[in-house]
């Protein structure tokens, strides 16, 4: 299922998507006793740590129970301008009280091989994965490039078609940095809840395509998200969802 909210402002899509992902986290938390969320930077991360402070000031959510991953992360020192790790902590982490030891960044001071090794292996213990086993995410947080990127799978990449590794390694990403860590389609879809972030007129096209249903023609990395057994919602501002045909 895909559903979607249109915001006409910042403020609003920045509190509409931190109830949304308070909603998913209380009820998680109320069920297993545990929320597992993986976050992406950008206008994504921008957004949700706008939301979830003020949530946080209100004291509204248990953040000790809280698990948190990236989606995708670049080859980069964790201190650096370029890390996704680096943003979330600047605006968010340093804002809420999620235990140190409950934030699993990708350990980006090891070769990029090793550190995708490593991360895969993170997952496996937090999520306690048996064999055979997918980590299912109850809420995975992506953008989308306007080439229609998604984490740090690109068109026509190799991963596209990844089945078995959990997590990918990139080394010729389009945009830089070229060395990049990113989750796979085969986690990416079977999480519970995935959640698009696309504001400004740059993304009213990508927003377009990934609304349409596919024909003959290759399928973009957003496109292929399709959670089997999970929920997709576009979180929107006016101008990026102004071609997805709603009138």
């Amino acid at each position: 299922m895909k559903d979607f909210h249109i915001s006409s402002s910042s403020k609003e899509l920045s509190a509409v998507l931190a109830d949304y992902v308070a909603h998913l986290s209380s009820q998680a938390i109320a069920e297993r006793g545990v929320f597992t969320i993986a976050l992406s930077g950008g206008s994504c991360l921008d957004h949700l740590a706008k939301g979830l402070v003020a949530l946080s000031l209100l004291g509204k959510l248990d953040w000790s129970a809280w698990q948190v991953f990236w989606a995708d992360e670049r080859c980069v020192p964790l201190d650096s301008s370029l890390s996704n790790y680096a943003a979330a902590q600047i605006h968010l982490f340093r804002h809420l009280n999620i235990p140190k030891g409950k934030i699993h960044p990708v350990d980006t001071s090891l070769p990029p091989e090793a550190a995708a090794k490593a991360y895969a292996g993170t997952l496996a213990e937090v999520f306690n994965c048996r064999e055979g086993e997918l980590p299912r995410f109850d809420l995975i947080l992506l953008g989308v490039g306007e080439d229609g990127h998604t984490a740090s799978l690109f068109p026509e990449h190799p991963l596209l078609m990844e089945s078995n590794r959990w997590v990918g390694l990139v080394l010729d990403s389009p945009k830089p940095p070229p060395e990049r860590i990113t989750l796979t389609l085969p986690v990416i879809n079977n999480a519970a809840n995935i959640s698009f972030v696309a504001t400004g007129k740059s993304k009213a096209k990508i927003t377009a395509k990934a609304f349409k249903p596919t024909s003959n023609h290759i399928e973009l990395p957003v496109q292929m998200v399709k959670p089997a057994k999970g929920e997709i919602f576009w979180f929107m501002d006016t101008k990026a969802a102004k071609n997805i045909g709603l009138d």
